[in-house]
């Protein structure tokens, strides 16, 4: 991660209060810590506030993952952490509400239908 990623880090943390889970409902830990993604694809003009998810380190490859397995899940990730990101505050309970279901998609997507229902 660059400085200014750091640094936009820092204060995504500070604006958003993640509360021990990231973005993706996944716990943050020594470590499993916290990382810039970036919602919108990297490029030199678009590592902004605006464009900054908190995921740690396993959501971020979850979802990575994702982008080739299932894009149309992978866009509606990035859909919640825009509005999340818009409301300027830490996730409300509708948005904690749609991260547990796309939660469970993904499980499905990455570890299997079977595999999903052993991990609840």
């Amino acid at each position: 991660m660059n400085t200014l990623e750091q640094e936009l880090l820092s204060k995504l943390i500070i604006i958003y209060k993640p509360n021990g889970y990231d973005w993706m409902g996944t716990p943050i830990t020594k470590d499993n810590p916290l990382t810039y993604h970036h919602i919108e694809k990297r490029n030199d003009n678009n590592t902004t506030l605006q464009n900054g998810a908190l995921l740690t380190k396993s959501s971020h490859r979850k979802l990575h993952m994702l982008e080739s397995r299932d894009i149309d899940l992978y866009n509606e990730w990035n859909w919640l952490f825009y509005a999340i990101n818009y409301s300027e505050t830490h996730p409300s309970y509708a948005y904690l509400e749609m991260m547990e279901e796309l939660r469970i998609k993904t499980n499905e997507i990455i570890y299997g239908k079977e595999k999903t229902l052993k991990l609840k």
